[in-house]
């Protein structure tokens, strides 16, 4: 299992997921005055965090969430990002952090807090104990993203098996 990035706003959990609005929710965690929108600067610089497993022995699954995204969305997006085609994306799915599924980051555990993105990243952070709204930043435009084939998805949505059920089961 892969490690999650894990800050700690409030004395809660929150596991970064890419392309999943986790930038936007690491802004909020940073006091107003420590923002710093220069050029390459990442609130990510701004946090105290750890990396390593969110689910070590002393730190169960209760008190971390995360937000999850339509996994096949995710992955466009993910592919605009890095700019790879579906294939390489697929074939990075073990090596870029932007491609890797919640189940190899420990994040589908019970006991882990899911929340809808974008549609709950407002109950995110008001979870957290962080201010709302929470600005949209960091998107990709829908340009950038590849189109797909119906065999493409697929192929996406059997490569994120366990991430599409959890999404399937969050929108029911």
């Amino acid at each position: 299992m892969r490690g999650a990035k894990i800050t700690v706003p409030n004395n809660r959990r929150f596991a970064l997921v890419t392309r999943s609005g986790s930038y936007a929710i690491i802004w909020q965690a940073i006091p107003a005055a420590n923002r710093n929108p220069r050029q390459g600067w990442h609130p990510i610089n701004a946090t105290s965090n750890t990396i390593g497993s969110p689910l070590a022995a002393d730190e169960p699954a209760d008190g971390l969430c995360c937000l999850v995204r339509d996994p096949v969305e995710r992955f466009r997006s993910a592919c605009a990002r890095q700019q790879k085609t579906v294939q390489e994306g697929l074939d990075s799915m073990e090596s870029d952090v932007h491609f890797w599924p919640l189940d190899s980051m420990g994040l589908l555990e019970e006991g882990v807090t899911h929340f809808r993105f974008p549609a709950q990243i407002d109950a995110c952070a008001e979870w957290l104990g962080l201010g709302t709204p929470v600005p949209q930043l960091n998107d990709e435009s829908e340009a950038g993203k590849p189109t797909l084939t119906a065999a493409q998805v697929a192929a996406i949505r059997a490569a994120y098996a366990a991430d599409v059920a959890l999404w399937e089961s969050l929108n029911q």
